[in-house]
């Protein structure tokens, strides 16, 4: 099992609940404009969060994901740049491949990254050299 996370916005998150699926590829870029759904190594969450979602005020959620379950639900996980998977379909909001849901919270306008030590023996992928 790897273990690899997606940085929602809660609003997106919980709308597709709803359907059972969700098509977010990135903050305001659908999967069908994109082609993929953006992902991040657990070990790059604290980077995506500052350089991507700095300066954003919705509620944000860390979804951490098994690309072994991903599969079996038929979708392709690729990794271009290392530490940066693309998850090619959207992903089942129910199920085996949504391990965790982690709410982002901040604190004197920093984000605070959920602890993410309990997924340490998941293998996943990591940015580091």
């Amino acid at each position: 099992m790897a273990l690899i996370a997606h940085v929602a916005i809660v609003d997106d998150w919980e709308s597709a609940r709803n359907l059972g699926e969700y098509e977010v590829s990135t903050r305001g870029v659908s999967l069908d404009e994109a082609g993929f759904v953006h992902a991040v190594a657990l070990d790059g969450v604290r980077g995506v969060l500052d350089e991507f979602y700095a300066d954003i005020r919705f509620s944000l959620l860390l979804v951490v994901l098994d690309t072994d379950a991903l599969a079996a639900a038929g979708l392709q996980v690729t990794e271009e740049t290392p530490g940066f998977p693309h998850i090619h379909g959207p992903i089942p909001t129910d199920g085996p491949a949504v391990v965790a849901e982690l709410p982002i919270d901040r604190a004197a306008g920093d984000f605070v990254v959920p602890d993410l030590s309990r997924f340490a023996g998941g293998d996943a992928p990591s940015t580091s050299a």
